[in-house]
This record gives structure tokens, sequence and C-alpha cells, in this order.
């Protein structure tokens, strides 16, 4: 993926579009930030009377600040562009701070309600519940530069270093998603036996996601009552994407037909129904996570999810609120010149001349109800 530094007043407009920061958007600041953003895109496209003038404002005090802040608005916006996998199966959610955030899942009281004769009291009924837990953590790295990097005019660093830590975050909460339901073995047994189902070892195929999605809807909640779920989402590795695609999205699909004797039986060919109930999401990083039969496994197991805009997700990932987004620093450890001044960012540490930029994410997943998920292994 290539980067496309913002410029002047893109710059601002996309920075201040983005959730808020603990930057200032004072107008004059802002201008600043247009004005530093527009010189480095110059740099980045090989202008080379741009790049001295860089050389030049090096020592100058507020523009290392300034050069963080556009990365930053960089590296936001390719955050919020690159696609994520998880959002495909899992609904999201903000927490207040690092403690653990409650689901409670009130079971009971649900069933039909119980004839009352004349003059007679009305039946309790007792109240269980579930409670789910939700707890962020903090994951982030350091990109360190060296000076020779910037006195050799070797500024492609600079140029991708958005693009990569805002890939790694997303790639973070794909990992923590995908860890939710599938782990080194396979399928998260304790997760998908925790209803009474099992993990199967069936075969993707029209009949074998049919009967996927009736295991499913016989199954019942604490009151008996039906799973009534509308919509789900088939989860696959890469190697079934193409047998997903042309299950779900075929015209028509042919079907055995029930008869007296197998003299009688015969194919019928019928309006594809699953193209209104399943929605695909091909997860790159189950056959990384799943490492089962020495890999090979991960190509052939599938899942079944509700989908994340039912009522009743299977999983959800949170963010910190006030810092859903990635944040992006650098380390201003220059020291003092001897004649006075402070040393910019971009001049090298004091210690080792090396220039360090720091990412910071706030982001966890949990399991919810896994009443509506199945999974299968393949054969």
């Amino acid at each position: 993926m290539s980067t496309d530094f913002l410029t002047g007043d893109a710059a601002v407009a996309e920075g201040t579009a983005l959730p808020t920061r603990h930057r200032s958007n004072n107008p004059k600041y802002l201008a600043k930030v247009a004005e530093a953003a527009a010189l480095m895109g110059r740099v980045f496209k090989g202008d080379r009377r741009a790049t001295l003038q860089v050389s030049e404002l090096m020592s100058t005090s507020d523009f290392p600040k300034l050069f963080g802040d556009v990365l930053d608005r960089q590296l936001l916006a390719q955050y919020e562009q690159i696609p994520s996998v998880w959002q495909g199966f899992a609904t999201r959610t903000q927490v207040n701070d690092f403690r653990p955030k409650h689901w409670l899942d009130l079971l009971g009281g649900r069933a039909e309600l119980d004839p009352v004769g004349e003059g007679a009291e009305y039946k309790a009924r007792a109240l269980t519940e579930n409670d789910y837990k939700l707890t962020v953590g903090k994951f982030g790295t350091r990109l360190p530069l060296t000076w020779e990097m910037i006195i050799n005019d070797d500024l492609g660093a600079f140029q991708t270093a958005p693009t990569r830590l805002a890939q790694a975050a997303v790639d973070t909460e794909d990992k923590l998603a995908t860890r939710l339901y599938a782990g080194a073995t396979g399928p998260v047994s304790a997760f998908f036996t925790a209803s009474g189902g099992a993990v199967d070892n069936k075969a993707l195929t029209v009949d074998t996601l049919s009967a996927a999605l009736t295991t499913v809807a016989t199954r019942r909640d604490s009151d008996n009552r039906p799973i009534m779920i509308r919509a789900f989402v088939l989860v696959v590795p890469p190697a079934l994407e193409v047998q997903a695609h042309n299950i779900v999205n075929a015209t028509l699909i042919r079907l055995r037909n029930d008869a007296s004797s197998a003299s009688q039986a015969r194919d019928v060919e019928v309006t594809n129904w699953l193209a209104g109930k399943v929605e695909i999401v091909t997860n790159p990083w189950l056959p990384v996570i799943d490492l089962s039969g020495s890999g090979a496994s991960a190509h052939k197991t599938w899942y079944l999810f509700p989908a994340p805009s039912t009522p009743r997700p299977a999983m959800v990932m949170g963010f910190l609120r006030g810092h859903e987004t990635p944040d992006l620093r650098v380390k201003a450890d220059g020291g003092m010149r001897v004649g006075g001044g402070a040393v910019p960012a971009e001049e090298g540490s004091f210690e080792n001349d090396d220039i360090q930029y720091r990412i910071r994410h706030v982001t966890g997943g949990t399991t919810l109800d896994p009443i509506a998920a199945y999974a299968s292994v393949g054969p």
C-alpha cells in the first residue's frame, strides 16, 4: 500500500475529522501543521529545494512537534482506511477504563405465560444470569530511525511509517478477535460447547451449511424458546473462500428431494435462499493461528456466527473511550545545545542519535452467548 501525505488544508481537514486527540486546535497552530504537511509532501515527491528547507527547519523549536503531528494525522487517516476482518463477525463497544465491563444476560422469564385461575395467585419465576466480562489492554511498539537516514536523505522510512504502524494496529485487532474462537489446536471447544453444541467434522458444502443452520435453529434457550437469528456470518480461511462464494452466491442450488425409496429420489433445483441468509467473511488469520494438523486443518475449518448487527452477537471488541484510535508520538530527548536552545528530535537522541516513534493502541475482546455459534473442522 502506498502512502500519500496530506498537504495544506487537506491535512487539517483530515485531522479535525478524525476522533479528538490531545492536540491544539488553535487556528494558528493548524495553519502551521498545514504548512509542515505541505513541505513534507514536497520532500517525499523528490523536491530537492523542499529537502533543503527541512534541513534548515530541523533547528527550529516547533518543527519537530509539527512533523510529529503530521505523522499522527496521517497514521489516523491510514488506520481509518485499512479494512479490518473482525468487524464482519464481532460487534464493537467502548469501555470507560481498564476495569472489566460486564454484560449480564438474564435467563428465565421469557417462556409463555402461565394460566391464572379466578382468585388464584400468580406463580413466581426464578431468574438466573450469565456474566460476560470484557477487559481492554494496552498494545504498542517503537519504530527507531537513525540520524544517518536523514543525513543520507533516505526519507522513505518517514513516508511509510504511518501505513506500517496503522496496519500493525489493525492486525492486532484482527488477531485478538480471531483468537476468541480459534486457537493453536483449532476451534475453541469450550466456547462452542458451552450451550450444548459441539465442534463438527464436516466439509463445507450446500448440505452441511444448511445442516449447520438447522442445528442452530433447533437449539433452545433456558426457557425452551427457539433461537431466532435471521442473519448469519460464514467465516472461512482463504482456502475455502471460493467454495464459500460458490455456495452462497449461486443463483440456484441442487438438492436431493425426499422420497420413500432410493429409486424415487432425484435432484431438484431451487432458488438459493442462502444468499439472503448468510454473509461471507474470509479471515486470513485463521491458518496463522490454527496450527492443528500441522496447519492443514485450518484450511478446512469453517465457522458460523450470528451477524454482529443482531441483538445477540457471539463476540465483542472493546476500545477505551477517548482513545479509540492509535496514538503516535515522537521521542524528543535531543538535549540542549551548549550555546542554548533545544535540539529537535529529528536530529537524533542525546544517547545514540536515534529517532524514535512510538505507537499505542488500547483494545480487547471477549466472547458472549455461543448459542448461535457453530464450527466444523472438516473431514
